[in-house]
This record gives structure tokens, C-alpha cells and sequence, in this order.
């Protein structure tokens, strides 16, 4: 094959991947107006409820989790605040009672980040299980007028190796209104 054709058909696909959104080794899921890309080698476990769609994202040799809360009902930049309270701070506190229940004594630090371009707020909760540093990183924004949570959680090594997938999953989401604007 001559050089030419080869870098031809190399811009093909490159082409075509971007036109898909898609980075390489990835799978997209969409449904009801959010939509995130996570690798492909991950499981993706849906737990939607009534009010929230809720996704567990696991990979089978490690014990890392990434997990994916999206509320279902609007909420303005104002109302924020009382989403935190109702259902954000009682999340961040059962997190931390469970590093305790497993015999941990975790510390919580505040952090940020960012939601598919949304400004996050967080706090990471570090504990140490049977001689191994973990955390569980919890960061919500509002994205698309829905409230999003996105919580990492697992052995500090494991979740540095594992940072591509979590800035996969954080870095493509997006929440669009599927009805349309208000």
C-alpha cells in the first residue's frame, strides 16, 4: 500500500472518530437527555430510579467504581444549595459512616473539579482498609439544569492508574432537556 493511501486512510478514520465524539476503546451511552462516554472494558450497571438515573461503572480485575447520579428534576443555580442539603450531604455522610463501619477512620477534605465544562464542587474522603489508602471522591455541578453527582471511589494506586477512565466518564457528560427549552 503506498504511503499516500495509507495517511488517506489514516485521516479517515481519525475523521471518523471525531465525527463520532467517540475517543478509541470507548463506549457512549445516551438516554433521556444525558449522555457520557466510558471505556470499553468497563461494565456499565444502570440503577435509574424514579427520580434519578443512576449508573454504576466497574471493571472487572479492579475495585475501583465510578458512579454516575443524575436527578431527574430541574433545578436552578439558586435552588442548588437546597439540592446539596436534601440529597448530596446525606450521600457524602453515609459514604463516610460506611469507611467507618468497615473499622476506617476517614478524613474528609474539600476539592473541585469540573463536570463536562460545569465548575464542580467536592470533597474527597480518605480512609485507610486493611493497611490500603482509599478515598471515595464526590464532586456535583449542575449540568444542563439537572444536578450531577459523580463519585470515584477505590485504592489510591488503582485510581491513579485508572484517572484516564474517570476524566473519560467526568469530562463527556452532558445533560441536554430532551423535551426542548422551558
Amino acid at each position: 500500500m503506498s504511503r499516500i493511501l495509507q495517511l488517506k486512510l489514516v485521516g479517515i478514520v481519525f475523521c471518523c472518530v471525531l465525527a463520532n465524539g467517540q475517543t478509541p476503546g470507548s463506549k457512549s451511552f445516551a438516554k433521556d437527555g444525558l449522555s457520557f462516554d466510558y471505556p470499553a472494558a468497563w461494565q456499565l450497571k444502570d440503577d435509574t430510579t424514579g427520580d434519578a438515573q443512576q449508573f454504576t461503572l466497574g471493571k472487572a480485575d479492579s475495585d475501583v467504581q465510578i458512579r454516575v447520579f443524575v436527578h431527574k428534576g430541574r433545578v436552578t443555580a439558586e435552588k442548588l444549595p437546597d439540592a446539596k442539603k436534601a440529597f448530596i450531604d446525606p450521600y457524602i455522610a453515609a459514604t463516610t459512616k460506611q469507611f467507618i463501619d468497615m473499622g476506617a477512620k476517614p478524613e474528609q477534605v474539600a476539592d473541585s473539579s469540573e463536570i463536562g465544562g460545569a465548575k464542580a464542587d467536592g470533597t474527597i474522603i480518605k480512609a485507610s482498609l486493611g493497611g490500603e489508602a482509599g478515598a471515595a471522591k464526590i464532586y456535583w455541578a449542575l449540568v444542563g439544569q439537572r444536578v450531577v453527582v459523580l463519585t470515584i471511589f477505590g485504592p489510591d494506586k488503582q485510581m491513579k492508574q485508572l484517572a484516564p477512565a474517570w476524566d473519560l466518564v467526568r469530562t463527556s457528560l452532558k445533560v441536554v432537556d430532551p423535551k426542548g427549552a422551558p
